[in-house]
Order: C-alpha cells, then structure tokens, then sequence
C-alpha cells in the first residue's frame, strides 16, 4: 500500500506536488493548516508552503519528521526558522527541484546514515589557532567526499564565517535557532545554513549577538548532523559553560592545541583537568616552533595526553586571510594536520 502524504500547499502547486508524490509512490491526502491534527499524526510524509507553515507554528503540533517546506522561490529566514522548530527535514522549490522533492520522499522511508563523527576543536590558550584548523579539517572533510556541519560556539571571535569568506551570504545563525527539547532534520540544516562549499555548512552566531547558543540548541544541531551521516565540527572557546560542556559531552574526540611552550603546557593541563576532564577523549595538535626547544612528543608527554600531529605556522596566511578566505593546500604543514585530525576522527588512524 502506498504512504500517505499530507499536502499543506496552494492550490497552485497542487498539480507538481501530486506529480512528485505519484512518482515516489505516496497518496497524497489534501489538508488544511488549521485543521489537520490526525493527518499530521499519521502521514508518512508532509509537504507545506510558507503559508502552512506560519499557521502550523501558531497551532504548535507536536514536532515531526518528514516534514518538507515546498515553495515558489526562496524561503525567508523568519520561515526557516518555523518549519524547522516543527521539525522539517528538507525543502523544495516547485517546479524547478521536482527531482530533489521525488528523492526526499523517496528517502523519508530509509534508515539514518552512519555517524561519522563528532570532533571538537579547543585551543589551550589565546592564538592558539584552534578556529583556524578546526575551519581547515571542514574544508579537507568536504574534500574528501563527506557532508560536513562546522559549528562555531566562540561568540566572542571574529567567527567561522569571516574565516571562510561567507559573512554575507544569507542564512540561519545560533540566533535564529530555538530548538527548546526538540530535534531538527540534517538535510532542512544544510538547506538553510550558509555554505563555504558544497557539503560544508556554516553555523555560527550574529555579528553582534543578541543572545548566546542555547544548550537545546546546540544538542539539536549536533544530532541533526549526525542524523545526517555529516562530519560534525566544533570550535569551542575555553569557557566553562553549560553550552561547552554539552558540546564536549557530545564529542566523539576532543583535539587541544597549543604551543610547544612551557606555558602552552600548563595552561592545556588546566584546560584538560578543569574543563574537559573525563567526559570525552583528548588527543594534541602542536603547533609550533618551540621557542625552548621543546619536541611535540616532550609536549604531550607533559600534559598526559597522546599527539595526533605537530606543525609549524605557515608565516604567509595572515597576510592571505586578510585578502580572502581560507584555502587549505593539502601539502601545506595545516593541510597535513588537518588531514591527522580527520583520518583520526572517522575511525582511520590512531594517535603518533
């Protein structure tokens, strides 16, 4: 017997909605926004116009996968934010993305995809350059063929997007997100994040932040991604707050780096024994030259913590960041660490 699908549209999109419907096997059940509670309940599958959307988010039915935003153009942030706090998991512009709508219907019926991996990326101490490789192992993570989610806690940083060039481009922030308890669809996230590359969402807070990331949020959003089988990346500031702890207590892998310097040292040994402790695995990047002398295996050994790569800075970025974003060589000593931190993080390496 074929699924249904409860279709919450205009009239006008009633005929491509019923084409997409017809071709990945549902039947389609016709419904009002304001009237529509056994439907939702019991439907495989919805699609909504930002119109539905706007009355479902008044009505407030319980949160539900499967849901689609269908619509003639691009959908505005204000409506982004309604269909994902009721859970939507996708979104189609008719009729130009018939083929990706027949395909999430399609897909609404498969099991989740395979985690690929939380890492998170703090440094021991200020101009460190954490953000810096945490944004490099994104960008070898998409270039490599994985969908990736690079989510950037410091609120008080420039920000990933400055990083990666993409300040401007529209799409959600922390801000935009109230995700109080509930859960949010990975493909709907990469959908309305701004994007550095293909395969690479952005989430990262408001130029001048009105509000700091809810723990709610942030846990939504991680699971999200790895709902979505995405490589989730987390630049994590060095506070001791409940959205950190959250972050850390989600990671699968927590990578510190800090300077080959008697105090880089101490101050990863505060960071390890006051912040991170036992809630999640910490391995080291070095990122040197030592001004001592000091070996990345002496570093390690100090903070009790195993090494996954060391490198030197390259002098010349700072000057190309000011002219661009980020561009990650694969040669280069970053590019070499943040391929460590990823072969390590999806399960294919070990420690040095």
């Amino acid at each position: 017997m074929p699924d249904d699908l409860l279709v919450l549209v205009d009239p006008d999109l009633h005929d491509d909605v019923a084409r997409c419907a017809a071709a990945a096997g549902y039947r389609t059940t016709v419904g009002r926004a304001d009237d529509c509670r056994r439907e939702w309940l019991t439907a495989r599958a919805v699609v909504a116009d930002p119109a539905a959307i706007a009355v479902l988010s008044l009505i407030r039915p319980p949160r539900r996968d499967g849901l689609i935003l269908i619509s003639s153009d691009e959908p505005r942030a204000d409506t982004w934010r309604m269909a994902m706090d009721l859970g939507a998991t996708d979104a189609a512009a008719l009729p130009a993305d018939e083929n990706r709508l027949v395909r999430t219907l399609t897909e609404a019926r498969v099991p989740r995809r395979r985690r690929a991996g939380v890492v998170a990326m703090i440094g021991a101490h200020g101009g460190a350059g954490a953000s810096t490789l945490a944004a490099a192992v994104a960008l070898t993570s998409v270039s490599r063929g994985s969908p990736t989610l690079l989510l950037d806690l410091d609120d008080v940083a420039p920000g990933a997007d400055l990083l990666l060039g993409i300040e401007q481009r529209p799409g959600l922030r922390w801000q935009d997100l109230s995700l109080d308890g509930g859960v949010v669809g990975g493909t709907a996230l990469h959908h309305a994040l701004p994007r550095a590359e293909s395969g690479l969402a952005v989430l990262t807070s408001e130029r001048l932040p009105t509000r700091r990331p809810g723990t709610d949020a942030v846990a939504a959003v991680i699971d999200a991604g790895q709902t979505h089988g995405d490589l989730v990346v987390l630049d994590l500031p060095r506070a001791d707050t409940p959205v950190v702890r959250t972050a850390i207590a989600s990671a699968d892998l927590v990578v510190m780096v800090s300077a080959p310097s008697v105090g880089g040292c101490a101050a990863a040994r505060r960071v390890v024994g006051r912040l991170i402790g036992d809630e999640a695995s910490v391995e080291l990047v070095v990122r040197g030259p030592s001004p001592g002398g000091l070996r990345p295996a002496q570093v390690a050994d100090a903070i009790g913590v195993p090494l996954i790569a060391a490198f030197r800075p390259d002098p010349r970025l700072p000057v190309r960041l000011e002219g661009g974003p980020l561009r990650v060589r694969p040669r280069s000593p970053l590019g070499r660490a943040a391929r460590a931190v990823h072969t390590r993080v999806t399960g294919q390496g070990r420690a040095a």
